[in-house]
This record gives structure tokens, C-alpha cells and sequence, in this order.
């Protein structure tokens, strides 16, 4: 039980990343000879199969990377590319638990002479009964999580427009290679820290489907209050607006010296360090050159975002603040 329980979670934790990056790591894992696969699995070491799986990783990651430059059409090839990959998260999970089998039974010998009495795979490579309900188990937890990232995202390309793409692909990139680092780190030590990996990585995608849903609705409420307030007291309303674009301005508008002031300042120092990041990052990266390009857009994805998040928080909080202003002049609209 822990040797199949610990290779579905494995698998499963494709879910919560970018499944074709998961595949290239665990190739080149075992090619460079980190990790042992089965002889019948072995073929994910091969050439052929890295050059595929990378090209499938590049025609999913280029478009979110290029969305920013032409929001309408890139953004659609993004979306398109993602949702016909979705339906491959199964296979590759799949992939992966199987995969995995190798990985840990080479790692805890004591595991194989169990693994010999599951028959998961048959004499002639074949996969037997139990591989098709360990390569079930993955596949299906993980098309469960990426059921769930598919439905908190519409709450982040509310809240971060054409930035959204980019941000995504860069968490799903980063979470590959940490899970399956993670993944091999715990195995080493027991196997049955797979199964906790994989349940703390399902707490936190549900919480970050619940975080993502409230904001949504947040958001849909805060426009509601704008449309309101710039109905009611166009001043004030272009005082919100102006706010999320200009930090601080906003707060002048409404007369409220010292917060406009300390927003201006942090606006001066957001421009600063944007303006500086391609000399940071190249600094940064001065021993590999070409990824320079990569660091500047994971960078630049980076500072946008900050951007979007502070300017919707104060502007929120202008925008309460409006409205207890005009509560108090008009008590009929409290």
C-alpha cells in the first residue's frame, strides 16, 4: 500500500504544475543517472521523447510569456493551447506515477520484493492490472487539481488583465521544478511523505480556489461601488479610478495629504526599481546570459503584478473611504 499510494501521489502532483516540464525534469533525472526508472519506463530518457515533450513545454509557455505584446490574439492561442492540453494532464500523471515506481524502489530496496507480488507490469513490459490503477490514481488526482486552477483563473485575469498569462505560467514552471524536487527529496527519506506532499498541495489549491473566488466577487462588488460612486459624485469616483493608475493621486483629490504623499513616494520607488530591472536581472544573471530574456519577462511579470495589487488596494480603500464621506452627506445612500 505505501509503494502505491506514494507513486499516485506523485503522479498526482502534476496537477498543481506544468505537466510537460514535470516530464522533461524526470528525463533528465534519470539520463543523467540522479534517478532509476524501470526498464519498461525507461523510454522517457530517451531523446526522442525529451524533444517532443519540450516542444509541447514551448508551444504552451511561449504564448503567456508573449501574451503582453498582443493581448487579443496571443491570449487567445494561450487559452486555446492550455485547454486542449488540459485534457493530456491525465497521461502525463500517469506517466509520472509510473514512473515513479522505478525512482523509489531504487532508492528503498526493501520495496522491490513487494513490488515483484503487484505484477504492475507484465514479462513483456506490458502494464498489468495494478500499473492501469496506479496510473488511474494519478491521472485522476491530477486532472482534479488542474480542474481546480482552471477555475480560480478567471479570478486572476480580473485582477491582472493581460498579466495574468505570464503569471500563471511562471507559477506552474516554478511549481514543477520545486514539487518534483520536493517529490524526490521526500521520497529518499520515506515514502509516505508523498502522500503528505500531495495532501498539503490539495489543501492549498482548494484554499487558493476559495481565496481566488472572494476575490472575484470582490471585485465585481468594487466596480459596482465605482459605477455607483461616479454616478453619485463624479469627482470622487475619478478619485478611485485615478488612484489604481496613479498611486497617491487619488488620495490628494480627495484631501488627504499625508497617505497621498507616502503612496507618490512608494509610486517613485516602484518606477525606480522597474526602470532598473535590466540592469538587476542582468547582473543577476551574468553567469547564463541566455536566460536574461526569460529572468527580464519573469521580472517584468513580477513588478506588473505588484503594480495591479497595490493599486486595487488603495484604491479600495479610497473608495471605502468615498463612501463613508458620502454617507455622512447623504444618509439615504449609507
Amino acid at each position: 500500500m505505501e509503494l502505491i499510494l506514494s507513486t499516485i501521489s506523485a503522479g498526482g502532483l502534476v496537477g498543481a504544475a506544468d505537466q510537460y516540464l514535470c516530464l522533461v525534469i524526470v528525463g533528465v533525472m534519470s539520463r543523467l543517472g540522479v534517478v532509476t526508472l524501470t526498464p519498461q519506463m525507461r523510454f522517457m530518457e530517451s531523446w526522442w521523447f525529451l524533444a517532443v515533450v519540450g516542444l509541447f513545454w514551448v508551444l504552451t509557455v511561449a504564448p503567456a510569456y508573449l501574451s503582453t505584446l498582443d493581448p487579443v490574439v496571443l491570449k487567445t492561442v494561450n487559452t486555446v493551447t492550455n485547454f486542449m492540453s488540459g485534457f493530456l494532464v491525465p497521461a502525463s500523471a500517469a506517466l509520472i506515477s509510473l514512473a515513479s515506481i522505478g525512482i523509489i524502489t531504487s532508492l528503498h530496496p526493501d520495496l522491490m520484493a513487494f513490488l515483484e507480488t503487484l505484477r504492475i507490469f507484465g514479462r513483456e513490459g506490458e502494464i498489468g492490472a495494478t500499473g492501469w490503477m496506479i496510473a488511474g490514481g494519478g491521472g485522476a488526482t491530477a486532472a482534479a487539481l488542474t480542474g481546480m486552477r482552471f477555475l480560480s483563473k478567471p479570478a486572476a485575469t480580473a485582477t491582472a488583465g493581460n498579466l495574468a498569462a505570464p503569471a500563471n505560467a511562471t507559477a506552474e514552471n516554478t511549481a514543477s521544478i520545486v514539487l518534483m524536487s520536493a517529490a524526490y527529496g521526500l521520497a529518499k527519506s520515506n515514502p509516505w511523505l508523498l502522500v503528505g506532499l500531495l495532501a498539503l498541495v490539495i489543501v492549498l489549491t482548494v484554499v487558493l480556489l476559495v481565496l481566488a473566488i472572494l476575490q472575484f466577487r470582490r471585485l465585481k462588488k468594487g466596480i459596482g461601488q465605482v459605477l455607483q460612486l461616479v454616478q453619485a459624485n463624479p469627482r470622487a469616483g475619478l478619485a478611485v479610478v485615478v488612484e489604481f493608475l496613479l498611486w497617491g493621486v487619488g488620495w490628494l483629490l480627495h484631501g488627504v495629504w499625508g497617505r497621498g504623499a507616502l503612496m507618490l513616494a512608494a509610486l517613485a520607488a516602484w518606477w525606480t526599481l522597474f526602470l532598473s530591472l535590466e540592469g538587476l536581472v542582468a547582473a543577476a544573471l551574468v553567469v547564463a546570459p541566455p536566460l536574461i530574456p526569460v529572468g527580464m519577462t519573469v521580472a517584468a511579470a513580477a513588478m506588473l503584478t505588484l503594480f495591479v495589487i497595490v493599486g486595487l488596494s488603495s484604491a479600495r480603500a479610497l473608495l471605502h473611504t468615498q463612501d463613508a464621506a458620502l454617507a455622512q452627506t447623504d444618509p439615504q445612500l449609507s
